[in-house]
């Protein structure tokens, strides 16, 4: 149906437009490459994120820019990346993801990425111009295997015993992926108040167990990936790499934070960023762009959702009002099974994704609940089709939450995995999935320092 409606829309526009009714707004092109033909241009011109650089003090200078286009064709669309070929610009990528058609181009060192949805017909043309080497991003090692994703159990606040919210926390979410090559995926980090030394040194005794690395060996993080810019999803991590930078390879990073000119995001973020510059200057950068696939050793992720969809192609301007909306939605698939990483998306969101994808892509074996169970996403609950759903929460604060009623629409009791029960561990692998759970010695907050590097 939005497909079908898109297309009318677009047939009219394009009607009026060769009528010379309506204008194609080249007039409002900004960047330095050839103005895209067919359909309507935007008016402005979005300000993308800043990438690995901090812009806590106003814009970098560095900021990806992205050009909007709607009303428009998959022949328009194809026509633009021929000329863009033909006037020198290199293809170096193209794939097809759910309900999207991807490109990337470069010329004079600048990677310029393309897409086009099919059911909006709107384009997308990003200047980005903080990722590093995208067509190297990603390898592969061990392809069909399978792999082993942690949930980690920090304390979390509850209603009985762990009701203290100075020591306790509300939110919070980190997973840890083990793939075949003995490296590790890392998925966000939790809050200030699950940062203690105790639980610092828990998580380093995990990984250092599950990759089989010795001491005085360092264990290799081949990607971290940053859903969105809130602390409660970044502070763990932050202060791991800056106890423990001796003690860990991390190789590279993954997040699309929009500019904070355009949608808030917490300081830790910016400090973050700054640790990583200090502290890995080698790390290899990719700013995530939906039609994504690229593998990290077995393990493939495709990116379905960034906050750079929720722009309005009419106006240039987003509706995402806070950092959770524009979370990076990405599926992460090995031995042909799926992990979908939601982040803390909200209702907005998750409309914006089924705008774009068919429900097929939603399907899933594992889902990651959104906003640690606040946001009652119910129909990305029920697309999932999950076995298992793992809710970054404690069970007895999540009982009362609009996103845990959602889930327990579709999903019984045993299907719901609470951080604060356990640590739940699923492998993933060509007969299915395993589920078994252990209990680390994590600790409340102990008041100890985030911002020492050792």
């Amino acid at each position: 149906m939005i497909r079908a409606m898109a297309y009318f829309f677009t047939v009219i526009f394009t009607f009026f437009s060769s009528a010379g009714i309506l204008r194609n707004g080249a007039e409002n092109w900004a960047l330095d490459i050839p103005v895209y033909e067919g359909g309507r241009i935007c008016d402005e011109v979005y300000l993308d994120g800043s990438g690995i650089l901090s812009d806590a003090e106003g814009p970098t200078g560095k900021e990806s820019r992205m050009e909007l286009v709607g009303y428009t064709t998959e022949e328009d669309y194809s026509q633009y990346c021929g000329r863009l070929e033909e006037s020198g610009f290199e293809k170096v990528y193209s794939n097809s993801l759910g309900g999207v058609r991807c490109d990337a181009f470069k010329n004079n060192g600048k990677l310029y990425y393309t897409y086009f949805s099919f059911n909006k017909n709107e384009a997308r043309i990003i200047e980005d111009n903080n990722s590093d080497s995208f067509e190297d991003f990603g390898y592969s090692f061990g392809e069909g295997e399978g792999a082993t994703v942690y949930q980690f159990d920090y304390p979390y606040a509850d209603f009985g015993e762990h009701k203290d919210e100075e020591i306790y926390s509300t939110n919070g979410m980190m997973y840890i992926i083990k793939l075949a090559d003995n490296s590790l995926i890392v998925i966000d980090g939790g809050s200030i108040r699950q940062s203690s030394d105790k639980n610092i040194d828990e998580c380093m005794k995990l990984m250092r167990r599950i990759t089989g690395a010795a001491e005085g060996e360092k264990v290799n993080i081949s990607l971290w990936y940053g859903t969105h810019g809130h602390s409660d999803h970044v502070t763990f991590f932050y202060k791991l790499l800056g106890y423990c930078h001796s003690e860990i390879n991390l190789e590279r990073v993954m997040f699309n934070y929009p500019s904070l000119s355009l949608v808030e995001h917490d300081e830790r973020i910016d400090m973050y960023r700054n640790r990583l510059g200090e502290l890995c200057p080698d790390v290899k950068y990719l700013c995530p762009h939906t039609g994504m696939s690229f593998n990290i050793a077995n393990a493939k992720i495709d990116v379905l959702y960034t906050q750079e969809d929720a722009v309005s192609a009419l106006t240039g301007k987003t509706p995402v009002d806070n950092a959770n909306d524009g979370s990076t939605v990405c599926r992460i698939t090995a031995a042909g099974k799926r992990f979908l990483v939601t982040g803390d998306i909200n209702v907005l969101a998750q409309d914006k994704i089924l705008s774009l994808h068919d429900r097929s892509e939603i399907k899933c074996d594992i889902l990651q609940a959104a906003h640690h169970l606040y946001n009652p996403i119910a129909l990305i609950y029920d697309f999932a089709d999950a076995e298992y759903v793992l809710c970054p929460m404690s069970e007895g604060r999540g009982a009362w939450l609009p996103g845990n009623a959602s889930a327990r629409l579709f999903y019984g009791r045993s299907q719901m995995l609470y951080a604060g029960n356990a640590m739940y561990i699923i492998e993933m692998n060509k007969d299915g999935l395993t589920l078994t759970e252990e209990h680390s010695a994590c600790v409340p907050y102990d008041g100890s320092s985030m911002n020492e590097i050792h």
